[in-house]
């Protein structure tokens, strides 16, 4: 019976862990597509957001794709994340 109840924590605690991380990415992919519409409408650009895929790289890495429409034309971007934790610095590309 203790087996099963140390088992149990154990499988709950890493449930937790898992869905937090999630989350955090969530919250990070969110938060990127604000700075990258953010600095282009401060450069007079309209960026329409239709999809952001992040995946994880390496150490606190973050590669991925952004798909929308920048100044009503079709745009693809290159991302790349790297998350400090409280902060983050995120590099694009457009395609050409």
């Amino acid at each position: 019976m203790r087996k099963y109840f140390v088992s149990m924590v154990i499988a709950l605690s890493a449930l937790v862990m898992l869905s937090g991380c999630v989350v955090s990415e969530e919250k990070l992919t969110d938060k990127v597509q604000e700075a990258m519409v953010e600095y282009e409408q401060e450069h007079g650009n309209r960026l329409e957001v239709t999809d952001l895929k992040l995946e994880k790289s390496e150490g606190n890495g973050y590669k991925g794709v952004l798909t929308g429409k920048l100044n009503g034309e079709d745009a693809t971007y290159d991302v790349t994340v790297s998350d400090a934790g409280s902060d983050f610095d995120v590099d694009w590309e457009l395609r050409k």
